[in-house]
């Protein structure tokens, strides 16, 4: 039977819509961080819980690095996926070592408003700087179905948090603009754009790059991986052409984390292949230390997120060693279902480490250590 010419039209231009969505501009190189300005005293390692008045359950953290300390960012509401969540924001000081009171910055309501559409839910946010120094801030919003329906909106700061533009919708699909995901900190790349990690979870789970302008418009993407057990990737540069990307895997046993590279600055990207580390359909989070080891930070193990552990590489990700047990189950045994998970990683222009991750579902917690605490492990 054969298929009426109005649909056979309608498939070419979203055949056309989709290639011309995968064209941009040619391949900038990465940007890698720079070393931190000194070392910290080693070893050195401390950790406390994030405050929480507003929200019973809390998830998804994310951070930048600020004048005399962090900026962090996650939700939190009733429960995940419910209409009352909202993105929270709170500053750490190094110099007190202490969090200041959440506040929330971002509503389901507010965006509603922004983007002039209807909005069912809030989820994961992600923060970074782009070339001049400014904060973005991206995060995930529903507007029909569950998480395959999500959208990805962009917020921008130029005074370190104080004020924001109002929330922005993210173009990164042809088809309905929806199914698109963030989970992974930015990128920045030598010409000034950004490159941020994405994934699917409509008709498959896939990693996505798109690359961003000074602007946050999409001006191009690739693909990390196909199929349907890949998602939440994070990117990490060595060189201004080599990086590593790590994603969740959702697939089947053995339940491990997966692993691709590129060496033409994000252009191509190999085939994902499972790496030696346990993953229970888990985020992780990785760094390359300044002169220093790779570093994860993932659920150890292969069906719970009951453990939190680092591990590091010397050779850029072919070994690995698992280097110390952040948590461990019996670390909080008053929960009815101990969960340490959706780690965050950075260092900070001193040398220091933070991580930051859900506790419990019920806190936001914050480690920070240095290089030598964490060689130090066995």
């Amino acid at each position: 039977m054969k298929a009426p010419a109005s649909l056979i039209a309608i498939a070419l231009v979203f055949a056309a819509l989709y290639a011309r969505a995968l064209e941009g501009p040619q391949p900038a190189r990465f940007a890698p961080p720079r070393g931190p300005l000194h070392a910290a005293a080693p070893p050195r390692f401390e950790s406390q819980l994030l405050p929480n008045s507003s929200a019973p359950s809390v998830h998804s953290a994310t951070a930048v690095e600020a004048a005399g300390g962090l900026r962090a960012f996650w939700y939190g509401g009733s429960r995940e996926g419910a209409a009352d969540v909202a993105v929270y924001t709170s500053v750490y000081s190094h110099r007190e070592r202490t969090w200041e009171p959440e506040r929330a910055l971002v509503r389901r309501e507010s965006v509603q408003r922004a983007l002039q559409r209807h909005v069912r839910k809030l989820g994961n946010p992600v923060a970074g700087r782009d070339a001049a120094g400014r904060v973005w801030l991206f995060f995930v919003s529903v507007s029909v179905g569950g998480w395959a329906g999500s959208a990805i909106n962009a917020m921008v700061s130029s005074d370190e948090g104080a004020t924001w533009s109002p929330p922005r919708r993210l173009i990164a699909s042809p088809f309905l603009n929806i199914s698109t995901l963030v989970k992974g900190p930015p990128v920045q790349l030598a010409d000034g754009t950004l490159a941020l990690p994405v994934y699917h979870e409509m008709l498959g789970k896939f990693g996505e790059l798109l690359r961003l302008d000074a602007e946050g418009r999409v001006i191009g993407k690739v693909r990390l991986s196909w199929g349907r057990s890949s998602l939440q990737p994070v990117i990490v540069p060595r060189s201004e052409t080599e990086a590593v990307a790590f994603m969740r895997y959702a697939g089947e046993p053995p339940a491990r984390i997966l692993m691709t590279r590129t060496d033409d600055a994000g252009a191509h990207w190999s085939e994902p292949v499972k790496t030696t580390l346990p993953n229970p359909n888990a985020a992780v989070g990785s760094v390359l230390l300044a002169g220093g080891p790779l570093v994860l930070v993932f659920n150890n193990a292969e069906e719970n997120r009951e453990t939190l552990s680092l591990a590091l590489s010397k050779d850029f990700g072919k070994s690995w060693r698992v280097a110390r047990v952040l948590e461990s189950e019996t670390q909080l045994p008053r929960a009815p279902v101990p969960e340490y998970s959706y780690p965050w990683i950075m260092q900070d222009r001193a040398g220091n480490v933070h991580v930051l991750y859900t506790w419990g579902r019920s806190r936001i917690k914050h480690a920070v250590f240095d290089q030598a605490w964490l060689e130090g492990g066995g």
